[in-house]
């Protein structure tokens, strides 16, 4: 009778733990799975390509879900630090190299050493100018993602039917083509007799008005070897003479040789339509122009004006936000990790992925070859904590300023350069 007694007991215990397992998972179940934020500040072609990277990742896996939200940059960051101050972040933020130091400064976001150990996310998985890019002190802050640059667009059946051979490489070409290029509803051009600047059907080149006229200006600036932070930054070094003359030549592009468009704001669009023959702008856009139907485009090197080649640079790149909740982290790794692995779908963007396992068969993409070649003379702005207040595209900062004066506005430039200075250092110094 007891043994009878003890199996029933036995039975009943097994049954109750296979109860209580079974509810368990269903309860597990329940709670679906790790929901990760993620969010970035791509805006253009490129924004499509990386939504259907991370649809693809969720789509290929039941336990993470990765939600991505993406605005415009500094709007981006302005919100990061909103969320910040109440204490709460997302789980992965995208930005570009030269933004980190200010949220290094701020104890926003984390050293990723520790947190990539023993993952499958090692140094020599990427270019090593792209991993050391991302160093701040003594810690790298992000795992790299791409580089990109400004390089030069250029529509081939205009160039054919101006019968010019090839993009230009200099300054002295840039002029002649863009003469050339730019045309009046009469089939007129800049120095004909009769050519109206009032009734231009097709203009040789774009010119920016946003953040991107800077990025144009960095190029030229450093092609003359210039310098725009003291070596401790605490102040603004920029060289007034080199700044000026770099501006000036942007500058007289629209105003004296007329063969830019001024206060011009549909760059892609102006060229897709045919209104642009060329397009000074970042790999992002070949996601896009390669759908264009009639739109037979190619990519060339950004033009050597002055000295030496340079052309405005960055990347992208994911970083842990300090105040995320520590329990997702390694999910947030998880997704990375698979991001890394999978570089090849970013390819698609335009953009060029620094997993050294992708980088040789990006270079066999259409458009990308120039790109490449850029790499070893793009510049990126210098890392500092105070970069939101000097080159922050949503607000009055000191580079967007000068940059709308001299470009839209038509200022004269030597005093516009001298003020931007003054208020850089002011920025520079504050303690």
């Amino acid at each position: 009778m007891g043994n009878k007694v003890h199996t029933l007991f036995s039975r009943a215990l097994v049954a109750s733990l296979l109860i209580a397992m079974l509810a368990f998972g269903l309860a597990s179940s329940a709670q679906g799975p790790t929901v990760i934020e993620f969010w970035g500040g791509w805006t253009g072609p490129d924004a499509e390509v990386m939504r259907s990277i991370v649809e693809q990742f969720n789509a290929e896996q039941s336990d993470i879900q990765v939600n991505l939200t993406m605005q415009q940059w500094s709007p981006l960051f302005d919100a990061f630090l909103v969320d910040a101050s109440a204490g709460k972040s997302p789980d992965i933020l995208a930005m570009h190299p030269q933004e980190l130091a200010q949220f290094v400064v701020l104890g926003l976001i984390l050293p990723v050493e520790d947190i990539i150990a023993g993952s499958n996310i090692t140094p020599d998985l990427f270019s090593p100018n792209a991993w050391e890019i991302n160093r701040v002190g003594d810690n790298i802050y992000a795992i790299p993602l791409d580089l990109h640059m400004h390089g030069l667009y250029y529509n081939v059946d205009a160039f054919e039917a101006a019968g010019i051979e090839a993009p230009p490489t200099n300054g002295e070409e840039l002029l002649e083509i863009g003469r050339l290029l730019t045309v009046d509803a009469n089939g007129n051009h800049p120095g004909d007799p009769g050519f109206d600047a009032n009734n231009v059907v097709q203009y040789a080149i774009n010119m920016h008005t946003n953040h991107h006229a800077f990025f144009q200006w960095w190029a030229l600036y450093n092609q003359l070897g210039g310098q725009l932070f003291s070596e401790d930054g605490k102040s603004c070094a920029m060289d007034i003479d080199k700044a000026t003359t770099a501006w000036q030549w942007l500058q007289d592009l629209v105003y004296v040789h007329g063969i830019a468009p001024q206060g011009q704001t549909d760059y892609a669009g102006d060229f897709r339509a045919g209104r642009t023959a060329m397009l000074i702008d970042g790999p992002w856009q070949m996601s896009d122009f390669i759908n264009v139907e009639g739109l037979n485009w190619a990519t060339a090197e950004y033009p050597q004006i002055f000295d030496e080649p340079a052309t405005w640079g960055s990347g992208h790149n994911f970083t842990f936000p300090a105040l995320a909740d520590p329990a997702k982290r390694g999910a947030a790794l998880t997704f990375l990790e698979w991001m890394i692995e999978h570089s090849d779908l970013w390819a698609v963007s335009g953009q060029i992925p620094t997993a050294v396992s992708v980088f040789d068969s990006v270079s066999e993409l259409p458009g990308r070859e120039p790109f490449i070649k850029m790499l070893a003379y793009q510049k990126v702005f210098p890392k500092t904590d105070r970069y939101n207040a000097i080159f922050a595209s949503n607000a009055p900062t000191p580079m967007m300023v000068m940059a709308q004066r001299i470009m839209l506005d038509k200022a004269d430039i030597r005093p516009e350069v001298e003020t931007a200075c003054a208020e850089i250092t002011s920025i520079l110094s504050m303690p």
